[in-house]
């Protein structure tokens, strides 16, 4: 396995998952520390933290208990590097690059099961590198106590959407515009937006204490509601039309990172509706935005929130649908494509990559280009 064959596939997978397979107890990103015996109480409050953005671990009382997904192996099973690389492909064998890589004939244009869980005795630990891949729009958290279950999370984050403005006639509905997604997507896919940040920052401290706030992830450290420069919402709806995570997209050329997620687990595609595990074709795009230019020209589409953000766990949403890839037309969006050719192909899904014979779509994707720009979008 290549170096670059390595990362992508460290990257495609979930660590919480991981954890679950080597028997650990994952609760809300938290578990005990594989050294307890360090720790007041036995770590009875668990202080080792999953990032599952960044695919790294890190135990804020212990300073050799952290690292990556291949760290949490070694560390947990007390073996060497390649043994923790070799379980992770015998137990993720359809994530192993470059199996399984096909190209088949394009289409005509278009009109989870659990991890097997394996209890091991826990070792002493042992020195771990803190390396990895790095996301700089999603915090890293302490360690804190459980301040709301995970059903009253939902919840709030429920509230806070309802509490948000529809698009139309603000900032955000221009924005759209410019991109070609127009209203009749806005309101399919709920979008809203920040129109008067002050007030919902008043509103929401009236509504909740800040221990909770920030618990749930809405606001910073700072004490303020994190999406001051980035006030459009793309809610994540699961197939009843509920949301308990969403996208936050910068209006402004100027503002970096152009996106912010709510702290947490990605906990599926978006638009995962449209995997409804009926026969039939589905197109794979790279984040929200080239999703909803999809949607626009009623193509059935999901996204993910980049070329390396794929998880394992998703392969099975997959199941009987042949998967058009349309990643951004550059070096990373090929090499993703090329990648989830091969993940898809080792799981027995059929995929093509987008402008292989398609009708009815423009043709002559540019280098550098993205789905959304390809259809006439204007950043």
């Amino acid at each position: 396995m290549t170096d670059e064959e390595l990362k992508q596939f460290k990257a495609s997978l979930s660590i919480t998952a991981v954890a679950q397979a080597l028997g650990i107890d994952v609760v809300r990103g938290k578990f005990r520390c594989f050294c307890p015996q360090r720790h007041v109480h036995g770590d009875r409050t668990p202080s080792v933290s999953i990032s599952e953005e960044r695919g790294m671990f890190r135990c804020w009382v212990c300073d050799d208990v952290r690292g990556d997904v291949i760290s949490l192996v070694q560390q947990y099973r007390g073996c060497s590097f390649l043994e923790a690389l070799d379980w992770l492909k015998e137990t993720y064998p359809f994530l192993v690059p470059g199996k399984g890589n096909r190209r088949e004939a394009p289409p005509k244009a278009p009109s989870t099961t659990l991890m097997p869980i394996v209890i091991r005795p826990r070792p002493e630990s042992k020195d771990a590198a803190f390396a990895g891949r790095f996301v700089d729009n999603i915090p890293e958290q302490k360690p804190v106590k459980e301040v709301v279950t995970e059903d009253e999370r939902k919840k709030i984050i429920l509230a806070f959407l309802k509490m948000l403005s529809p698009v139309d006639g603000t900032p955000a509905a221009a924005y759209l515009a410019r991109r070609r997604i127009f209203k009749s997507v806005w309101d399919k896919m709920l979008l809203r937006t920040i129109t008067d940040y002050d007030g919902l920052n008043r509103r929401l401290k009236d509504t909740y204490s800040m221990e909770v706030l920030q618990y749930v992830g809405l606001f910073n450290d700072k004490g303020n509601l994190r999406y001051y420069k980035h006030p459009l919402i793309f809610p994540y709806l699961d197939s009843q039309n509920r949301a308990s995570h969403f996208q936050a997209r910068a209006l402004e050329r100027s503002t970096e990172p152009k996106e912010l997620h709510l702290r947490g687990t990605v906990p599926f595609p978006y638009n995962v509706s449209a995997l409804d595990q009926k026969m039939g074709w589905i197109y794979l795009c790279e984040g929200v935005v080239d999703t909803l230019t999809m949607l626009q020209q009623d193509i059935a589409a999901v996204g993910i929130p980049g070329v390396r953000s794929f998880k394992a766990d998703w392969v099975p949403l997959f199941k009987n649908k042949n998967v058009v890839l349309c990643l951004d037309h550059d070096e990373a969006g090929r090499k993703g494509m090329e990648y989830l050719q091969s993940v898809f192909g080792n799981a027995g899904i059929r995929t093509i990559i987008l402008g292989d014979g398609l009708e009815n779509l423009p043709a002559g994707m540019k280098d550098g280009q993205d789905v959304n720009e390809w259809f006439g979008g204007r950043k």
